[in-house]
């Protein structure tokens, strides 16, 4: 009889022995699951920057958007269908005295898009569909509002029907002006030699314009809005990138919960 419950105790600490690495086992596969998720998550996204060079994540086309005039603001889709993390506004008729001033007076214009990209219209959707600095309703300029924070190092602007010049008043004079996140105002001006600097030509008066080494300031530098502005010819904005990083990491996050989710209801 002692050795019979001797026997049935040894067997079932053996179990128990067994069970606890089994547990510890889930545990472990699980953490190691996360943690793959979370670097194949950060390769995925730092992929879609190298990628940027290549396609715009939110193209501003018509296939995309559709073609006409969106209204004083318009909130694009992605290629998905899904509203992009942006707003686009517009506004025209700046004062042409003060082509390097961000706050420079001027009126409300509306956003429009076409065969050639995205483009400004006087407030009664009038006027050329391109950014225009020149005709009766230059200066002209499209402005990008981010949800959340973007770094500074991942954003590309496409453009096309640009040509850059020998300076000013020749050709294309575009200028960028910056928002950093919070501050409330566009405080860092890039004149058109930063931005031909920071220009990428991908042929037929097309390229993308790399904000990384538009400025001096840190690739990490965080801003929440940009615009664009023409203050000599016309141009178009084809598209822009990226997802603002909060929105990254969401997704990341959300994805890996749900698939540890499935995992432990599969080994339940």
């Amino acid at each position: 009889m002692l050795n019979r419950r001797h026997m049935l105790t040894t067997t079932r600490n053996r179990f128990k022995a067994l069970a606890v690495p089994s547990r510890n086992h889930r545990a472990s596969a699980a953490l190691h699951l996360f943690a793959t998720l979370a670097v194949a998550g950060v390769l995925l996204a730092s992929a879609s920057v190298t990628s940027a060079a290549v396609l715009p994540e939110v193209p501003l086309d018509k296939a995309t958007q559709g073609e006409g005039n969106k209204g004083i603001s318009y909130r694009p889709l992605d290629p998905l269908g899904n509203p992009a993390a942006f707003v686009l506004t517009a506004r025209s008729d700046i004062d042409t005295a003060q082509p390097f001033t961000a706050t420079a007076p001027g009126q409300g214009g509306t956003v429009y898009i076409g065969k050639d990209g995205a483009g400004v219209q006087n407030a009664s959707a009038g006027g050329s569909k391109g950014i225009s600095g020149g005709g009766g309703d230059a200066d002209e300029e499209l402005i990008f509002t981010y949800d959340a924070p973007v770094l500074l190092g991942d954003i590309r602007v496409f453009l096309a029907d640009i040509e850059f010049g020998k300076g000013l008043n020749d050709k294309d004079d575009p200028i960028i002006f910056l928002s950093l996140a919070g501050s409330g105002i566009y405080g860092v001006t890039a004149l058109e030699a930063a931005v031909f600097g920071a220009f990428t030509d991908t042929g037929g008066k097309t390229g993308w314009v790399d904000f990384g080494t538009l400025t001096a300031l840190s690739n990490t530098t965080p801003i929440d809005a940009f615009k664009i502005r023409e203050t000599n010819d016309h141009i178009y904005v084809t598209g822009v990138t990226p997802v603002p990083e909060p929105a990254i990491c969401s997704l990341m996050l959300a994805g890996g919960l749900t698939l540890l989710a499935r995992r432990r209801r599969t080994q339940a």
